[in-house]
């Protein structure tokens, strides 16, 4: 999938309506915030589809339950002349919970070049009110600037070390915006949104005070601290896929579903 450099792609469309979820860490759930948020999002009516853009690992139609369901992968896009018809894309993808679903699995065949998850990405925004894309990392960005231009999600380990990575990632987010369309252009910030370590004791004073300390250190503002539910952890694990948002967390994954739906100026 490699694309050397933006080149003449500077001039790459922008879909307000396209989110992109990326974390410095791996393993502080990601892909589960992604999935949740789509889940509030639907459940407001707002027809959305989730994107597995986390090259090479993704993985997320088996986080979901759905991996045996019928339906096309992004091993199987087919994208004759750069394009897709967005409805009949989303009329062949496998759904969870009425949520359109194009998950990776590398597994199953070779990698899609970048000019064909970019119009999949254009024609999933088409046929869809919002596309939350999983991305991992951000390896892709370098790849698929229209990822990179979206209007972005961040999610951070509330840690020493997950501050520390994320001041890095956030970095590395606004240079190579910068190398894609100069300094003129303003972007939209980032939202910042904290996960617990695993393992870490429940919430106390101390750890409102550490919140405290890391929206001091990575500036801005955040959401969260999103809590490390077991029981969630151990049905993923199982192969049961999400049910539902964790009582605990539901302030705040609705809290950040309302945050998207502000930025992509969406009517509810």
């Amino acid at each position: 999938m490699p694309h050397t450099g933006y080149g003449s792609i500077i001039a790459t469309p922008r879909y307000s309506n396209l989110i992109s979820f990326t974390s410095p860490s791996g393993g502080i759930g990601l892909s589960t915030i992604t999935a949740l948020v789509a889940l509030t999002l639907s459940m407001q009516d707002i027809d959305c589809a989730l994107l597995d853009a986390d090259i090479p690992h993704g993985g997320l139609g088996i986080l979901l339950g759905i991996e045996h369901e019928p339906g096309l992968s992004l091993q199987d896009i087919d994208a004759p002349l750069g394009r897709i018809d967005g409805k009949a894309f989303n009329l062949e993808l496998p759904h969870w919970e009425g949520i359109n679903v194009l998950a990776c699995a590398s597994w199953r065949g070779q990698l899609p070049e970048w000019w064909q998850m970019q119009a999949a990405i254009q024609a999933l925004c088409e046929a869809n009110r919002m596309v939350l894309a999983d991305v991992g990392d951000g390896t892709v960005w370098e790849y698929v600037p229209e990822l990179l231009m979206a209007q972005h999600v961040v999610a951070v380990e509330l840690s020493v070390l997950g501050l520390a990575r994320a001041k890095a990632h956030l970095a590395r987010l606004q240079r190579l915006r910068q190398e894609l369309q100069g300094d003129d252009i303003d972007h939209p910030a980032p939202i910042v949104v904290f996960t617990e370590p695993r393992g870490a004791p429940k919430r106390s004073a101390s750890s409102a005070i550490a919140t405290t300390e890391a929206i001091a250190y990575l500036g801005g503002d955040a959401l969260g601290p999103i809590q490390h539910v077991p029981r969630l952890c151990a049905d993923i694990l199982e192969g049961l896929g999400i049910e539902s948002t964790p009582r605990c967390n539901r302030p705040t994954i609705e809290a950040l579903s309302e945050r998207i739906v502000q930025s992509a100026n969406i009517q509810t």
